[in-house]
């Protein structure tokens, strides 16, 4: 298993209490963690506390894929969950998304094949960053 921490300074004049509220509001999430989304469809739960989702995007090699996103509002900000089967093998990613002493925190778990592992991360690396900065421009709105 793969893991990461990205941390992003909250904008001055932005509370924590709206960047929650981006936080829980799945349709933004799935928009802000997608930016190539295609479509995503509701699956099953309940979208004001857990909801699963098939989600179909374009990856960063351009391809398209589908998998499942499970979306989970807790206290302190929102657990996301994909579960992928691209053709190499099954690939998990956790997130924990917190605001926490004045920053958005994302710890992320990566659990598939060596491979699978080392390319997720680095995707998340790269581009998670981005994701925090247009959760935040969100937040603001």
């Amino acid at each position: 298993m793969s893991s990461t921490t990205l941390s992003t300074l909250l904008p001055h004049g932005l509370s924590s209490e709206n960047v929650l509220a981006a936080l829980h509001n799945h349709d933004l999430m799935i928009r802000t963690l997608c930016p190539s989304l295609i479509s995503y469809a509701f699956e099953s739960g309940n979208p004001s506390t857990q909801a699963t989702y098939i989600v179909t995007d374009k990856k960063p090699i351009g391809q398209q894929t589908t998998y499942k996103l499970t979306l989970t509002n807790v206290a302190s900000g929102v657990n996301s969950l994909v579960n992928a089967k691209p053709p190499v093998g099954i690939l998990t990613i956790a997130g924990r998304w917190r605001v926490d002493n004045g920053h958005l925190v994302e710890d992320v778990e990566i659990d598939g094949n060596f491979m699978m592992q080392k390319m997720a991360k680095g995707n998340v690396e790269k581009t998670h960053p981005v994701q925090h900065s247009l959760l935040l421009q969100q937040a603001r709105a």
